[in-house]
């Protein structure tokens, strides 16, 4: 049985402890499940935005996800670079090559985005108290709102189909939604775990959201690259070869759904 606005309030709760410990200190794994804590967020209130005979909600909702978008956009530039960084670290090069004078120049940039991050989410603090506070309010009278996963994994089902509808995988703008879609919908699906049922569909769009991800990054790696090195570098073309094969992948991988 899955608690929609129990799971909501124990996100909520995740997220102002992980707005917290970023202030302090926006290592990786602090900006990560900041980022994350946003994206469950932002899925249990598609959620509810498909449920009916709730009480009126919405425009504390829409105030809530404005700061939460804000938020998710600031700590995905730091996020990127970790993730970049950590690749480029992984690659198998030969000795001489430009990886150190790349690495460099990503850590400038991520030492200005978390100097920046933090400024900006000192902010952000009070506004997602009273964001939150506000949202519980209006949401009180269903507090106790339970949903059975067989009607809960449907939804999840229901809710990417209609936002990935009449997407195309030759068109790159279509891939980038499809993969922030299958996101979501794996977090919905999570609402009811554990459960095997749950677990089964979460996977599947796990296995969509991971693939699309693993091109997202080669693709920014990629223009990283190209952007400080050159097109013509023996690096940046490598970044380019892993573009085109996580392209693939990931375009099988939807066609194979």
């Amino acid at each position: 049985m899955a608690r929609p606005i129990q799971t909501l309030r124990e996100q909520a709760t995740a997220l102002e402890a992980a707005l917290a410990v970023c202030v302090a200190r926006p290592r990786k794994k602090a900006v990560h499940n900041l980022r994350t804590s946003t994206r469950r967020i932002e899925a249990q209130l598609e959620l509810l935005m498909q449920l009916r005979d709730l009480p009126a909600y919405r425009t504390e909702a829409a105030t809530f996800r404005r700061t939460l978008k804000s938020i998710r956009k600031e700590a995905g530039q730091v996020r990127d670079l970790d993730v970049l960084q950590q690749i480029l670290k992984g690659l198998h090069l030969p000795q001489h090559n430009h990886r150190p004078k790349l690495l460099k120049a990503l850590d400038k940039s991520r030492q200005k985005r978390a100097d920046d991050l933090k400024k900006d989410l000192e902010q952000h603090i009070p506004k997602v108290a009273k964001a939150i506070e506000k949202l519980f309010t209006a949401l009180k009278p269903a507090e106790e709102l339970s949903l059975p996963l067989r009607q809960l994994l449907p939804l999840a089902d229901t809710w990417y189909e209609r936002h990935t509808r009449g997407m195309k995988t030759v068109r790159e703008d279509d891939l980038h939604t499809i993969r922030k879609m299958a996101k979501v919908a794996r977090y919905i699906a999570e609402t009811g775990l554990p459960a095997k049922q749950a677990t089964a569909v979460a996977a599947r769009y796990n296995r969509l959201q991971q693939s699309g991800g693993d091109w997202h990054d080669a693709l920014l790696l990629a223009q990283e690259a190209q952007k400080k090195l050159g097109k013509k570098d023996p690096l940046t073309k490598l970044t380019c070869d892993r573009v085109k094969a996580h392209h693939n992948s990931f375009v099988r991988l939807l066609r194979a759904a």
